[in-house]
């Protein structure tokens, strides 16, 4: 049985990473290994680099990138995915494709499924993000794929509520808490040394602003109190790039002029799954609004400092702080974090749950698909 695994973005493939080796290790699944979207994208760190360092095979490649400089543009891109992707379906007569997650460049994996039968194998359905457009992609998602795994009890009940009782529904776990427990991460001194940078545990804060796109507060307006803070900060903050979504640009161009005009703000657009957790594991907290404070950061024990409402929806551990957008919610916030008690992290109730997830779902496709 073929199944065609689609990764487009850093985020997806950082959790897909596992779940790719298992089922490539198969021997009852043909898996192949499709990558498209900003994994070609020199401005976000090009993180083609990162699959190739982590020895997995990349069996296709669709060079399309998703432009979100306008509506014209982002579906036109859409398009041409879609077109290519129909193609490659066709040619390996591939009968299922498993996607994680829920962004825009899946319109063509929906439509592609509509049209032409294609079962869909769909990761991480259930959950809610009120603040992106995100939220209706996964929504979509879980209404036409066939068997579903997702990342803790509660969200499998709520996309029992959606489906009205269908069955394919598995709980396999968070793919990325398994990768952070099967991974052997670098210490400080190393990623210190690698970067050239001066980085003193527990001294500095991480740095991920994505757009909220499903809001009628304009991008500007979204990251004024975000820039006043980092450039009135006299602490160490290390920045990543946004996702491509629209406004994204605006931040990458923001934070590189930031990091320009003040020495303790530094800006590196992608620093790869496990350089990134390295420095999660060793910083003071982290701030933002990337999935990565709610799911990741709590896991790790580390505070969480959430602004805006891009997460909205999502269960959130007692570790994480919910701010406003303008500078003085801010600097609130980093009070609050500054004051916890340790006993906040060590008491953390996640819904995010933490399973032998790649395994799982090897077993269970394995089972269902022979």
């Amino acid at each position: 049985m073929k199944i065609l695994i689609l990764s487009t973005n850093r985020s997806d493939f950082s959790h897909l990473h596992n779940i790719i080796k298992n089922l490539k290790f198969s021997k009852k699944i043909d898996a192949k290994l499709c990558i498209s979207g900003s994994h070609f994208d020199k401005h976000r760190g090009y993180s083609i680099n990162e699959i190739n360092n982590a020895g997995i095979k990349t069996d296709y490649k669709i060079n399309v990138q998703f432009d979100w400089q306008s509506d014209a543009k982002l579906i036109n891109s859409i398009i041409s995915f879609q077109k290519r992707l129909r193609t490659l379906i066709k040619m390996i007569k591939c009968e299922y494709i498993l996607i994680l997650g829920d962004r825009i460049e899946m319109l063509a994996v929906i439509n592609l499924a509509l049209i032409t039968g294609i079962k869909i194998i769909h990761i991480s359905g259930g959950e809610v993000t009120e603040g992106a457009i995100d939220d209706h992609i996964r929504k979509m998602l879980s209404l036409i794929a066939d068997i579903h795994f997702v990342s803790g009890e509660c969200f499998a009940g709520e996309l029992k509520k959606l489906l009205k009782g269908k069955s394919a529904i598995f709980n396999a776990g968070d793919p990325i808490l398994e990768i952070i427990d099967s991974e052997q991460f670098k210490t400080l001194e190393e990623i210190n040394k690698e970067y050239n940078f001066s980085l003193i545990n527990k001294k500095f804060i991480m740095f991920t602003y994505h757009p909220e796109t499903n809001t009628e507060i304009i991008i500007k307006k979204q990251f004024e109190g975000m820039e006043q803070f980092l450039m009135k900060t006299d602490s160490y903050v290390l920045c990543t790039a946004p996702n491509i979504d629209k406004g994204g640009d605006f931040i990458l161009k923001k934070l590189k002029r930031i990091s320009i005009k003040r020495k303790n703000i530094i800006f590196i657009p992608h620093l790869g799954f496990i350089n990134y957790i390295s420095l999660l594991r060793c910083c003071e907290f982290a701030m933002g609004n990337s999935s990565s404070l709610i799911i990741e950061t709590p896991y790790l024990k580390k505070p969480s400092l959430l602004v805006g409402k891009r997460q909205f929806g999502r269960p959130l551990a007692k570790s994480i702080i919910e701010v406003g957008y303008d500078y003085q919610s801010i600097i609130q916030g980093i009070n609050r974090i500054k004051g916890m008690k340790q006993n906040v992290f060590y008491n953390i109730e996640l819904k995010y749950e933490r399973k032998e997830t790649s395994q799982i779902i090897k077993e269970t496709l394995e089972n269902l698909i022979n």
